[in-house]
């Protein structure tokens, strides 16, 4: 096997453990791959400031691919490349989503914005319990409340009239319906009428970004920022938003809590989130490397 010189892993469900925070042990194995040559980047759906909170508290600075490829950073959070969607675009999924009552949010260059807090903070809720990962409602309640009280999603009474403003690029929007039916419905009506990204990091979502803002389109460019070609490239992940960089990739892992269909289409399957299965993923090919030398 090539030699891996790039990392990209995912945020959510994979380089984060069931406390959203990184372990002792990935923090450990991301310093060990960078000790020996190896870049470690980030590639998730977060926007910078929501993906960079949890890596601070890590004591970790790393490039990021944030808002599934349409913000890329460097480690001190220099901007590489930003995909935006034009405000045409942005009405026309507005009346689709109001068409098919879907609540969304928007990420900016300014943050993430909601238009209604309850709605928001009662569909995050029921989207961490849903994931068995939390013992009570008051446990994913406590963790829902954390994106407000950091700062990761602000209010606004008008996503027209924020993104009107010249300093405000519309990145992406994140949709959420627990009615299959209208999401998938809502899908098919945005796919219809633009050439947009579709993709989803959980179950009942859709995350719509610009069609070159795509998590595989991220792992190209950073990996031709850092001199890497996209053969030593790996990329860890565990769910559909994630299928465009491992695609991309050189070498595919897929998190042992990732869904079926993922796993399927991997090169190989590591430990799950909880069991520190990117820092087994990432000494696999640190271990390949000195064995190389």
């Amino acid at each position: 096997m090539t030699n891996i010189q790039l990392i990209a892993t995912d945020m959510d469900g994979t380089l984060l453990n069931d406390g959203r925070s990184v372990s002792k042990e990935n923090i450990l194995a991301i310093k060990e791959a960078q000790k020996a040559g190896i870049h470690v980047v980030v590639a998730t759906g977060r926007d910078y400031t929501e993906a960079a909170y949890p890596l601070k508290e890590a004591g970790l600075r790393l490039p990021l691919i944030c808002v599934n490829g349409a913000d890329l950073r460097k480690e001190d959070g220099e901007i590489i490349h930003q995909q935006t969607l034009s405000m045409e675009q942005f009405n026309i999924m507005d009346r689709i989503l109001k068409e098919e009552s879907i609540y969304f949010e928007i990420y900016t260059s300014k943050g993430a914005y909601t238009n209604d807090d309850k709605q928001g903070l009662d569909l995050v809720i029921d989207l961490l319990l849903t994931t068995g990962e939390f013992n009570s409602y008051d446990e994913a309640m406590q963790l829902a409340e954390k994106r407000f009280q950091e700062g990761s999603v602000n209010r606004t009474n008008d996503y027209k009239r924020l993104l009107e403003y010249p300093q405000y690029d519309l990145f992406k929007l994140l949709a959420f319906s627990k009615d299959e039916t209208r999401r998938e419905r809502a899908k098919k009506r945005i796919e219809n009428e633009l050439d947009v990204s579709i993709s989803a990091s959980a179950k009942d979502n859709l995350e719509i970004t610009h069609n070159l803002a795509t998590k595989g389109k991220g792992i190209e460019i950073i990996a031709k920022e850092y001199g890497t070609v996209l053969a030593q490239t790996m990329a860890i992940g565990d769910n559909y938003n994630d299928v465009s960089m491992m695609k991309k990739a050189g070498l595919s892992v897929a998190m042992g809590n990732a869904e079926t269909e993922i796993k399927n289409m991997c090169d190989i399957i590591t430990k799950p989130n909880s069991e520190d299965g990117v820092a087994d993923a990432i000494r696999s090919v640190i271990s390949k490397v000195h064995r190389s030398v």
